[in-house]
This record gives structure tokens, sequence and C-alpha cells, in this order.
């Protein structure tokens, strides 16, 4: 027998004598999923406290609490037309009303015990905490069903232990559920999560997969990022039918859990009006109708039984794909080239290929060069894990050892191509690394004890093998030292309170800075980051890049009453290429034309022009305007 390995702990805390305790129990895995969102949440509140109150996070997430709050003032549950962007056309956005209603439901009954804006930041902070414990608990759920082989309980439970105390460690995980993030990321991660470890459970109760077709379901209505992750294990399910036959009440539940779910959602969130509308950026009729025909299909292939049940299974399952393939291109054919197959090209060089979300790894290594080793460091020791336990027979006859290693590299994959999908690798990681560090407690201490447990995880925490990848390559190629990056006030709440004083108006500006202007102030913006509104955002970029003398007539032809500018923008990816009379250049450069009069004061994040009447002449600026009001510094 080969010698136990060594480990880097001293002896005597490895033998002492504590057994590992059984957490498998389901109610106990809840609990841990539970403690884990509240360290990660404490951790994380006490680095955001700052900022937290004072900004609302990105974009997206200042246009959701826009839409809850249009909720709050009577738009009705299907009503999602945003008046206020591009007007007079406005934007329907196709975002999920699910989400809305969620995040509606939970400040109302904060509301009943504190104000209107308390209640939303306490939203803010609990709505992102509530994600992570789905997110833990399927991740711990992954880790025991990984760990249960060879009916050795004692590797289950160790592997159990494991993963409670990774995702403590690993901060890195949390960018998508961070106090205040109340976009659609954080609750498709935690679907996607959930869905693997329901399909990978085995009978003879069918409440995983089941479980696991529901949150495909919901997933999918939610938003169509994990797309490429439930197809997989729809997939993966598929093959699970007809390797393992025995397990086809498995199948069928999650079948039958899919299809209900998706259909389900997709009335429930959908009016009646828009039944029939195609998308390709959504859950629209032809996904609907894919996605049930997929999942009613999976559901009678799972049905047939008798000698030959396998290859009509088989037979089955491939027409109930190419019906489901179908009906999905079929309806709408422009899906073939993605979920932005319908965006206006001409937005694309100056906006779309520059958010820095979608950028793919080698962009981000050359730019945030941390930021990617930390996001990688994860997968990497997972996929290295994933192949040593791949060793053992009894593990490559293993339908969950198979689907978290596909759905590793799918992360892999897709987190190459755009950045804001390396969460979802890094989310898969943690339950193979806690299995890797019960294997290697086990392999040092046959009946392992908490504190061999805890030190293999503490050992194979991907934090400190980042961090020590951090430190080697400063050791060997010396950091350049420049001057810090200056703090982005652009998104703050004070950067907008000299508008927020002003009569409602529609504001022109770089396209990042409408979401916030909703947010924050009663005017409306010409443009905002939203791939279906390029009316808007072609009309504002007309008017930006245009020569100043040009650009008054312009602006005032779509009804341009303020211009916002961020003068710490000036370097992105807009500004290349444009004149130097351009107006925004001007802007930039702190020469406004004439016909703007400046609102804000020395210093202010977002300085805030007022377009001057008609016919205005100097000595009387500001005529036909009341007063700005008092300016605080």
């Amino acid at each position: 027998m080969a010698a136990p390995a060594k480990l880097p702990v001293p002896r005597f805390l490895l033998r002492w004598p504590w057994p590992a305790p059984d957490l498998t129990a389901p109610w106990r895995l809840a609990a841990g999923a539970a403690l884990v969102a509240l360290v990660a949440t404490v951790a994380m509140c006490r680095q955001d406290s700052a900022w937290l109150p004072n900004a609302l996070g990105d974009t997206d997430d200042a246009m959701r609490l826009v839409m809850v709050r249009d909720m709050f003032a009577g738009h009705g549950w299907w009503d999602q037309r945003i008046t206020r962007l591009q007007p007079p056309v406005g934007l329907y956005m196709h975002w999920s009303r699910l989400l809305d209603g969620g995040l509606y439901l939970m400040q109302s009954l904060f509301r009943l015990f504190v104000s209107p804006r308390t209640a939303e930041l306490w939203t803010r902070i609990v709505w992102p905490a509530l994600w992570i414990v789905p997110a833990a608990g399927a991740s711990l759920v992954m880790a025991r069903r990984l760990g249960d082989v060879a009916a050795d309980q004692n590797l289950k439970r160790t592997a159990v232990i494991a993963g409670l105390i990774l995702p403590c460690l690993n901060l890195t995980i949390y960018s998508q559920f961070r106090p205040g993030r109340v976009d659609h990321h954080d609750a498709q991660i935690a679907l996607a999560l959930v869905a693997l470890a329901g399909a990978v459970q085995r009978g003879p109760s069918i409440i995983g997969p089941l479980i696991a077709g529901l949150a495909g379901g919901v997933g999918l209505a939610i938003g169509l990022e994990a797309l490429v992750f439930q197809a997989l294990i729809g997939a993966a399910m598929g093959l699970r039918l007809v390797i393992w036959p025995e397990d086809r009440r498995l199948v069928q539940a999650y079948g039958l859990g899919m299809a209900f779910a998706t259909l389900a959602a997709f009335e429930i969130q959908t009016p009646a009006w828009r039944w029939g509308v195609m998308a390709c950026d959504a859950l629209g009729f032809n996904l609907a109708v894919a996605v049930g025909l997929a999942g009613g299909g999976m559901a009678i292939a799972a049905s047939v039984t008798g000698p030959k049940a396998r290859w009509i299974s088989l037979g089955l399952l491939g027409l109930a794909g190419l019906a489901a393939a179908g009906a999905y291109l079929g309806l709408d054919r422009n899906c073939l080239k993605g979920p932005f197959a319908d965006v206006d090209p001409a937005i694309k060089p100056f906006w779309l290929d520059n958010v820095s979300e979608v950028f793919n790894f080698p962009r981000v290594w050359k730019a945030r060069q941390n930021d990617a080793i930390a996001t990688a460091m994860p997968p990497l020791m997972a996929l290295a894990i994933w192949t040593l336990l791949g060793l053992r027979k009894e593990r490559r006859t293993d339908f969950a050892w198979w689907l978290s290693g596909g759905m590793l590299l799918a992360g892999m994959a897709t987190g190459w191509t755009a950045i804001r999908m390396g969460s979802y690798p890094e989310w898969f990681a943690m339950a193979l690394i806690a299995v890797g560090a019960a294997e290697l407690a086990r392999r040092y201490q046959p009946q392992v004890g908490v504190i061999a447990a805890i030190a293999c995880a503490l050992l194979l925490a991907p934090v400190g093998w980042t961090g020590a990848t951090l430190w080697a390559r400063d050791a060997i190629w010396p950091p350049k030292k420049g001057a810090p990056s200056p703090v982005d006030y652009c998104f703050s709440a004070f950067a907008y309170r000299d508008l927020a004083k002003l009569p409602a108006g529609l504001s022109l500006s770089e396209i990042d800075l409408g979401p916030f202007v909703l947010a924050h102030t009663p005017s409306s913006s010409i443009s905002a980051p939203y791939h279906r509104m390029s009316f808007g955002i072609m009309e504002a970029r007309r008017v930006l890049i245009a020569p100043v003398d040009k650009a008054e007539a312009m602006a005032r032809a779509i009804g341009v009453t303020y211009v916002l500018e961020c003068p710490l923008h000036k370097n992105h990816a807009d500004r290349v290429d444009l004149r130097a009379d351009a107006l925004q250049t001007r802007l930039d450069a702190d020469k406004p034309p004439a016909w703007l009069e400046r609102i804000s004061p020395p210093k202010t994040p977002v300085i805030l022009y007022r377009v001057r009447p008609v016919g205005w002449t100097r000595g009387k600026v500001g005529t036909g305007f009341p007063p700005a009001g008092p300016r605080k510094s």
C-alpha cells in the first residue's frame, strides 16, 4: 500500500480526536448554505459599506430598480414600457418580469416596517444574499453526490465539510452576488447550479431531476445567458436514458419539469398580445415551443419499455431534438446569429463591441491581469482534480462525474468568449475542489477527522493559489509603478443632485449615464445601454459626434433640454476617432459651445449643462428657465 501523503500541517492537529460530523442530511445542507450566504454577505457588506447607500450598482441594476419603482407608481404587471427612454418612442424592455415581481414583493414587505428608501436599500442587500443560498446549497449537494462512491460515507461527509469552507474563503465567486446586485446574473447562476445538482441525483426518488427541470425552465424564463448549460443538462439527461435506461423515471421527471416550468413562466410573464412574438434574446414564443417539444419528447421517450426500448428511446429523442431545433430556428431564422441577431450593426463599433462584460478572456488578461488570474484559478484547479478523480473506474461510470466535467468545460469555454460568464465555471469548480480536498484528506487519514478536512480545504482553496501565483508573477516580473486610477463617481447618486433639482426634461449624454438619469432624477434620457433601443442610441450618437455648429440644431430637433458630461470617461472607446470640433470632444476638453449653460459647480463628477432657450443673447443667460436652486459643495 502506498504511503500516506504528507500534508504541510502539524501531525498532532490532523490527529485531533474529532470525527468529521455528518452534515449530509438535507436540512443540514440547507443550514450550511444559509451560513455560507450570511458569512459572504457580511464580508461583502463590510467591503462595500461606503458606496452601497450612494450608488445603485451598474447600469442594469439601476434600470431594474427603475422598473420596480414604476410598479410601485402604478405600472401593471405586463406594463414594461419605459416611456422615459428615447421619448416619445419609449422602450419595451425584454427583461423577465419574474425578477421585478420578486423585488417588488420583498420591498413591499420591508415597507411595512421602514421608509420606502430604506426598504429599497434592504432589498438591495438581502435579494442577492438570498440567491447565494440555492447556489451554495446546490454546490454542497454536488459535493455530497460526487463524494458518494464505493459506499464511502466518510468521503461524502468530508466533501461536504470542505464544500462549506471553500465558498467562505473565495469571495471572488460572488462577483454577481454582491450587495446591490439586483440584476439577473445571480439568479441564473443559482438556477444553473440547482439544475446541475438535481440532474445528477440517483433514484428511486424523482425529486432531484424534477427540481432540475423546474429550475432549468425558470432559468430560461429569466434570461438566456445560461442557455448553453441548460441545453447541456438536457442533452446529458437524454443520453442518460439511452445508457442507463433504468433511470427512465428520473429522465421523465426532468423533461416534464422543464416543459411545465418554461411554458408556465412564459404565460405568467408574457402578455397575451405578445404570445406570438418571436425573440432571440429572451423567452419568446419560438423558444417556449422548442422547450415544450424537447421536454415533452423526452418524457415520451422515457415512457417506452421493452427489449428494444433503448433504440426506440434514442429515435424518439432524436425526433424531439430535431423538432425543438426546427421550431426555435424555423420560427425565427435570425436566431442562428445568436442573441444579438436583431441588433442594429451601426451601434456595435462604438458601444456593444466595447462593453466590458462581453470582453473575451485574452482581452481581460491584457487589461486586468489580476482579475483574469483570480477568475481562471478555480476552474483550472477543478479541471485537474476532475481528471485525477477519473482515474478511479467507479467514477468513470458515474453520470455525476461526466456531467460535472462537461459543465466545467462548457463554463470555461463560455468564460473564454465573454468574461461575464466566468462566474459559472468558478461555481462549478467548488464541488470538484471540495471532493479533491476530501480525497486528499482520506489519503492521509483513512478515518478523516474534522481538522484534517479543514486543513485540506484550506490547502486547496483557490484564493491561496491565486495569491501565490500573483506573488510569483510580481517576483519574476515586477509591476510597473504608476499613479492609481481615479475613483469613478460618475454613477454615484450625488453626481445627479443638480439635475434632480431641475424640472423634468430630456437629457443627452454618453450611453451609460442614461439609466442613472432615470434612477436619480425625474428627467428622461435619449439613450441607454440596451440593444433594443437603437433609435435613441443612434440619435444621441449623431448629436455627440456632430460639429458643435450643427449639433445645436440637431439637439433642439429631438427636444434635448440637458446635456451631461463625465470628464473621467474621456478616454473611453466611444470617443475614438472623433473630430476635434465634435460636441463630445469639446465637452471632454471642458470647452462647451455657447448654446450650453453650465449648471454644475466645479469639481463635480458629472457636469450638467442646460440648453439655452431659442433666441438667447449674451447677458440674458437662462431666460425662460427657473433657477437651478441652492447647491451643496
